[in-house]
């Protein structure tokens, strides 16, 4: 990440949450009217950006925006269902321009949020928030975290996480960005938790799980994200994942495939929205 703690991925997949609340049909997959405010959909360095990204995804017919909406809304989702098992803790890893936490349901109302991020990238962020006139929620905690001096454990108790309550943790958009190593520590952390926690993240799979004009779009889109400084890592194979996720001791692993989640969420809608092969999504429960 460059220009004290901006990350241009982060922006770009605000921007496309921004542009779902004007350009497709009702009913929203993902109601943000926060969104819009984060973000210039004006300015000169997000029009390119925006341009960029159509012309690497058009191959694809439905527009990639809808990567981004069902991911969190499908987190979302599992998080209201996660309260019934005494979940009362939401922790966002690589938090971005997340925007949960400022359009929160009344449903929310029983949780103590924490958002991880790098301190620059917060600082960044709450600069946005202030600039938008978005007001910080009062159970929201920023746990700001450099992982190259500080642990996720230590980081977030330094923010007052209780290890003792069950907890919901999401990670979207930020696995293929992390070693296979570092992202079986979260897997570990998580696990470790009260009974009843639970993870849902985003992987991108390899590119032989993929159809042929779709694999090009997600290999011109990391080089893309490469050479703004913010390289993929890994990829992963969904069977191998639950088998991974169930040998670190997970008493349900779930794995939403593309034909799932056209099911759930896009089946019958009246625009071009789709569920992209590329960008799956997994939930594991303690």
């Amino acid at each position: 990440m460059e220009n004290k703690g901006r990350s241009v991925t982060a922006e770009g997949v605000t921007i496309q949450r921004a542009l779902h609340q004007t350009l497709d049909a009702a009913p929203k997959i993902l109601d943000d009217p926060i969104a819009p405010l984060l973000v210039d959909l004006t300015s000169a360095t997000n029009r390119a950006n925006l341009a960029a990204i159509e012309s690497i995804t058009r191959p694809v017919k439905s527009p990639f925006r809808a990567v981004f909406i069902m991911r969190s809304r499908y987190a979302e989702d599992c998080l209201a269902e996660s309260l019934v098992r005494g979940v009362r803790q939401y922790v966002i890893l690589g938090a971005g321009l997340d925007t949960f936490a400022y359009r929160q349901p009344a449903w929310s109302d029983a949780l103590r949020i924490y958002e991880v991020d790098h301190p620059a990238t917060q600082e960044w962020k709450r600069e946005r928030l202030e600039e938008a006139k978005v007001s910080i929620p009062g159970n929201l905690t920023f746990a700001p975290i450099d992982f190259e001096i500080t642990s996720l454990r230590e980081g977030l108790t330094s923010a007052g996480f209780d290890s003792r309550t069950p907890t919901f943790f999401s990670l979207l958009g930020v696995s293929q960005y992390l070693t296979a190593e570092a992202l079986d520590s979260i897997f570990g952390f998580v696990r470790a938790q009260p009974q009843g926690s639970e993870l849902v993240f985003e992987f991108i799979v390899p590119d032989d799980l993929m159809p042929a004009n779709e694999a090009g779009v997600f290999s011109a889109i990391a080089t893309f994200a490469a050479d703004r400084g913010e390289p993929w890592l890994t990829r992963l194979r969904p069977e191998e994942l639950k088998s991974k996720l169930t040998a670190f001791g997970f008493s349900q692993v779930y794995h939403l495939s593309p034909q799932a989640a056209h099911e759930r969420y896009f089946k019958g809608r009246g625009d071009d929205l789709a569920a992209w092969s590329g960008a799956q999504m997994m939930r594991a429960i303690v």
